[in-house]
């Protein structure tokens, strides 16, 4: 269609130029026959009749001038609009980097004050216990525990930290170095484009999902973590408890034989003491017999041995004790030291210092930052001057110009009295032009057949393109992302809504918990806080594991039948598996057989297209051709015509059109060489937008990496504060438990010298009170027994 304008068109121009050499026809006979009045009148008629078609053709020619001149106005409308919007829009991304810079400015702070609190107030933080077992399944903690383990084994565990930190301070600010190299070329952009937003909004929507899947993984990483070391603890603790049944039926087969050896030595002393009694009262003196005799057996009685070893060994165990407890109470006495350092000794440290020269200079540089911003906001608002001063100047240029076309249309006015002896030739242009208005519409019918097939094409590629979101959906396995995607139909899932809705909400629970710690104490809070986590984390792996057994665990009363069920639901799962499998084969097969369709169709429609196009291109050559011999006989009707007209009349009109001509010509060029002007200043400000464009990405990825190394490190700083206290509590408590056995074991001493005495108090003294003393110490060798085993 637009060819077909253009040569109509230059038809017009053509009929311009051959109409406007001819004067009035058959003005020489006026001049001969004007003796009679009918032929004059005649003469008239036929003026009026050469100068309609004049006059209806130099309007036509106006009016085309005129709608030039507007389309121009309106392209130069577009063109200021679009320089506004562009300056709007780095208006807005200067005052993103503003916020940007301040909220980087604010974090650093707190880190820093965080680590300052942390190295004197290790044990007075509030430590958050809820998201460890996230934090301990990550990678970082898995590369990194076996080091610190290490090194707080070694007593390294300060000087490693330090090193670490100085370090990844150190990579920040260079790349934070690197990151404002860019900052003058991404602040002397004048635009940018949509494509970019809708770049990051696609980014959004991938890294969410991604941050979703990740979630998802540590999560069942971290479940069947807990599992197998549920299930470790419980194969040892099975293993314990046979070890120490079977310790038990040792230490009992053990004292059974001491006792019947007991039993057995008592009764020959009984026996030899029965006979010593007799040869006393018979009078013979056999002392040095029975000490001899009980001599020789107290060597050759086993449990005399033992018992020296035992004495031995509890006594050297009882020093190795005693100096563990002064060891370990040295070691929890340097902890303290080391945990709980002076202020002084803080700041003096070289890490303090390098910190606070850090702060110090990154601030400078935000201060610096913050006077280029400022600078960039001048110089924006002196653009936003000139704009409106550009806009003034163009406001006045458009009306000068209008007041000159003023102008010409009044002289075109006067031109136009001229050109009435013209209307034959230009009735016959008509007809002419009918003609060929007739063929175009012709053509028009094919062209709206052309464009009903291609939309038809772009409705089923919009489907296929549906199609193959879903499927691309499908295999991400996330469900909520397939129901966004079935739901959209076509359209990009709009999740602002929702994201406003759960910002209100975190509000509203931030609110409901600042309240909370405001009216219960601190110390309640925490109890119930780590119970609450707890019972969350309880009732987690109890869906979880319904989830993935379909039993609620509450209700497992066997081993065996949870077996059978397991066992019965893999039969299941397997069975269905391979439906689905033969299943997926014969879908698989469909869709070869449907792609190979499809493409067999697209092959068609592509060559039905190819024909179209081509004879699209025949019949616009045809009217082409048409035209062209159109214009060509009214040129000649127009010389045949012009050849009867005068030379005075000819030459007037000559001027005044060349004239006319040159005016244009001159405005024409003036306005091409504007457009060249803004067509090279666009290609300017594409460039450097691309270019901002790549240095705002790399940016982007700068900023984000610097955050997640700022993260990592205030987890492992909480990882390392808890690993603290817990040892810390671990040791109060072994050593509380070793004064007490160590007190216990001096008093069971002191009793058991005290029944020693008693025993030689009670031997010197009477007879009748062995059988008491031998039961006392047969329960006091029981109970030290016991004591041993335990």
């Amino acid at each position: 269609m637009a060819r077909i304008e253009d040569n109509k068109r230059r038809s017009s121009d053509t009929d311009e130029q051959g109409v406007s050499i001819r004067p009035p026809p058959k003005k020489r006979f006026m001049t001969q026959q004007s003796s009679n009045d009918d032929q004059e009148e005649d003469t008239e008629e036929l003026a009026d009749i050469f100068k309609e078609p004049l006059e209806a053709f130099r309007k036509e020619a106006i009016i085309r001038q005129w709608k030039d001149y507007m389309r121009s106005a309106n392209r130069w409308k577009k063109y200021v609009e679009q320089a506004e919007a562009n300056n709007l829009r780095n208006e807005e991304s200067l005052r993103l980097w503003e916020d940007s810079f301040k909220k980087l400015q604010v974090f650093l702070s707190n880190v820093i004050q965080d680590g300052m609190s942390s190295l004197g107030e290790a044990l007075a933080m509030n430590i958050d216990k809820g998201g460890l077992d996230i934090i301990l399944d990550e990678e970082w903690a898995t590369n990194l525990t076996p080091t610190m383990l290490n090194a707080y084994r070694k007593k390294e565990f300060v000087d490693l930290t330090i090193s670490k930190l100085n370090h990844l301070v150190e990579t920040w600010i260079n790349r934070r170095e690197q990151i404002i190299t860019g900052f003058d070329s991404v602040f002397e952009n004048d635009s940018l484009k949509d494509t970019q937003q809708e770049h990051k909004q696609v980014l959004t929507h991938w890294v969410n999902g991604q941050r979703s899947l990740q979630e998802i993984k540590t999560q069942l990483k971290s479940k069947n973590f807990k599992l197998l070391m549920l299930k470790e603890e419980y194969r040892l603790l099975n293993k314990q408890l046979t070890a120490s049944e079977n310790n038990i039926q040792q230490a009992q087969l053990d004292l059974e034989k001491m006792e019947n050896k007991k039993f057995v030595s008592e009764d020959v002393k009984m026996d030899i003491e029965n006979d010593n009694k007799n040869i006393n009262h018979g009078g013979v003196p056999v002392e040095g017999s029975v000490a001899t005799y009980n001599n020789q057996a107290m060597s050759q009685d086993p449990l005399f041995h033992i018992q020296q070893m035992l004495n031995q060994k509890l006594h050297e165990i009882e020093m190795i004790k005693e100096d563990r407890i002064a060891l370990k109470q040295q070691i929890a006495r340097l902890e303290m030291d080391l945990i709980c350092v002076p202020e002084s000794r803080i700041y003096k440290a070289m890490m303090c210092r390098q910190l606070f020269q850090t702060r110090t200079y990154q601030k400078d540089k935000c201060n610096h930052l913050s006077d280029i911003c400022h600078d960039l906001q001048m110089n924006v608002e002196d653009l936003s001057s000139n704009r409106r001063r550009f806009i003034r100047d163009l406001d006045y240029e458009q009306v000068s110009h209008f007041k000159d076309m003023e102008s010409q249309l009044r002289k075109l006015d006067t031109d136009l009295t001229r050109i009435r002896g013209q209307r034959d030739a230009l009735q016959m242009n008509l007809e002419e032009r009918k003609a060929s208005i007739d063929v175009g519409k012709a053509s028009i019918a094919e062209l709206k057949t052309v464009a009903d097939a291609r939309k038809e094409r772009v409705s089923y590629l919009e489907t296929e393109l549906l199609r193959l979101q879903k499927k691309m959906a499908a295999k991400t396995g996330v469900k909520g992302y397939y129901e966004l995607v079935s739901n959209s139909s076509g359209k990009e899932p709009l999740l602002a809504p929702l994201e406003s809705e759960l910002k209100s909400i975190e509000e509203k629970v931030q609110e409901y918990k600042d309240k909370i710690c405001n009216a219960l104490p601190q110390e309640e809070v925490e109890s119930e806080l780590k119970q609450l986590s707890q019972v969350k984390e309880i009732q987690l792996a109890a869906t979880l594991f319904k989830e993935k057994y379909g039993l609620d665990p509450m209700l497992i009363d066997d081993e065996q039948s949870f077996e059978l069920t397991l066992r019965d639901r893999i039969e299941r799962e397997t069975s269905i598996i391979l439906e689905v499998n033969e299943k997926l084969s014969a879908l698989q097969a469909m869709e070869k057989q449907l792609l190979s369709e499809i493409e067999s169709v697209a092959k068609a429609y592509g060559k039905l297209e190819e024909e179209n196009v081509k004879k699209v291109q025949e019949l616009a050559i045809l009217e082409d051709e048409i035209i062209k011999l159109q214009a060509e006989r009214v040129k000649y009707s127009q010389i045949f015509t012009a050849l009867n007209k005068s030379k005075d009349a000819h030459a007037i009109l000559a001027n005044a059109l060349n004239k006319q001509i040159e005016k244009q010509l001159a405005y024409i060029k003036q306005m091409t060489e504007r457009e060249k002007n803004l067509t090279n200043q666009v290609t300017c400000l594409d460039r450097k937008l691309a270019i901002s464009n790549s240095i705002y990405e790399v940016y982007k990825q700068k900023n984000d990496e610097v955050k997640l190394l700022l993260d990592e490190l205030k987890e492992k700083a909480l990882v390392s504060k808890v690993k603290i206290t817990e040892l810390q509590k671990s040791i109060f408590e072994k050593i509380r438990s070793i004064e007490e056995s160590a007190h216990a074991r001096l008093r069971l001493e002191e009793s058991r010298e005290l029944l020693k005495r008693k025993m030689g108090a009670v031997s010197k003294s009477e007879r009748p009170a062995e059988a008491k003393l031998r039961k006392e110490r047969e329960e006091y060798r029981v109970f030290t027994a016991k004591l041993q085993f335990m």
